[in-house]
């Protein structure tokens, strides 16, 4: 029997955590859409900024975009020869359709921003934004593959365009950035990281980077001459943007390739910098957010082979305000989780 009504967390207008209704209608299908079981929901970083007022929604929605889930009911005119109920599919934040004049996404038409996510037991989706989950790829894993894996493979293999050979600088080792070193690694680059926690610096080196620097460290490393080709920065405030050019600023312009810098983490700061050491150094400055389809497969492929290994750790659905937020201490905001968190429903509770 299709159910009716979910367990689920909501975007509220107003409010700065999310509302947890028990009972949250589920609509019916349209012809081309399909009912997912929910497996496991990402908690991602930018879920911080939707509830914070950064960003200003009158509308009611579930919240939660990073998740894989399995079909249980299929729409008319959905082929049950390209989806299966009973496979396991990582979601795709948006569908084929639904894309701004440069191909990102558009928010309002987003899951989990704008309509309904996946911080629920179900999900209504259509099939062009299910990709399937290789054997071994456990749904936890196959969950965060559908944006902290998309977002880091994009910006290490689009964005940036590491290829062997490169020394490259990653920022931030959090949810997206231990999967960036690792694919760093994978494509041939020397890679090192720069980290203010003690575990996410001791994460770096075990997962692959050659060194890993606190603050004080890069500082005194890039005064010292140290320099890298490329940067890859999540989390983009105004000390690691004069970090990231230090340790470029010194290397040979060579046409066509440059000094590159890509941003890839949201911050409420405004980035200062001097325009003529900008077209002085030859630093290009890219900025890259999620990815296409295809780094989806790609992210799921590395993970089912074991060359990308992901750091995930669980919660019940119920706790998802427990892990955006601790009383007054947020743990996405103090960055204190090393890897990244999931929720899972209640049915899929081992």
């Amino acid at each position: 029997m299709t159910p009716t009504t979910m367990l689920a967390a909501l975007y509220m207008p107003g409010n700065e955590r999310m509302v947890i209704e028990k009972n949250y209608p589920i609509r019916a299908l349209q012809d081309n859409e399909i009912l997912l079981q929910v497996a496991a929901a990402g908690v991602c970083h930018s879920d911080v900024f939707l509830l914070s007022g950064v960003t200003v929604d009158t509308r009611k929605y579930v919240m939660g975009h990073e998740t894989c889930g399995v079909p249980i009911k299929l729409g008319p005119k959905v082929d049950s020869n390209t989806i299966r109920k009973g496979k396991l599919y990582s979601v795709s934040l948006v569908d084929g359709c639904m894309h701004s004049t440069n191909g990102t996404p558009v928010a309002e038409n987003t899951i989990g921003i704008g309509k309904d996510g996946a911080y629920a037991e179900y999900i209504i989706v259509t099939a062009d934004m299910l990709v399937p989950v290789p054997d071994g790829v456990s749904p936890e894993v196959a969950a965060i593959a559908s944006d902290a894996g998309v977002t880091a493979y994009h910006a290490v293999q689009h964005a940036a365009k590491v290829k062997r050979g490169d020394k490259v600088l990653i920022f931030g080792v959090g949810g997206l950035g231990h999967l960036a070193v690792q694919y760093a690694k994978h494509f041939g680059a020397t890679v090192y990281a720069c980290d203010f926690k003690p575990e996410a610096l001791k994460l770096a080196l075990e997962l692959g980077a050659t060194e890993a620097f606190d603050l004080i460290e890069l500082t005194n490393k890039t005064t010292a001459g140290f320099t890298v080709d490329i940067t890859i920065d999540f989390v983009v405030n105004n000390q690691t943007f004069s970090l990231a050019m230090a340790a470029l600023r010194g290397n040979d312009v060579n046409f066509p390739s440059s000094p590159t810098l890509v941003l890839v983490g949201v911050s409420a700061e405004n980035l200062v910098f001097d325009t003529l050491d900008i077209v002085v150094s030859g630093v290009q400055i890219h900025g890259s957010t999620y990815g296409p389809r295809s780094a989806l497969v790609a992210a799921l492929d590395l993970f089912s082979k074991g060359v990308v290994r992901a750091h995930v750790h669980s919660e019940p659905l119920e706790n998802v305000n427990k892990v955006i937020d601790l009383g007054t201490r947020n743990q996405l905001r103090a960055f204190e989780i090393i890897g990244r968190k999931v929720v899972i429903p209640h049915h899929n509770m081992h």
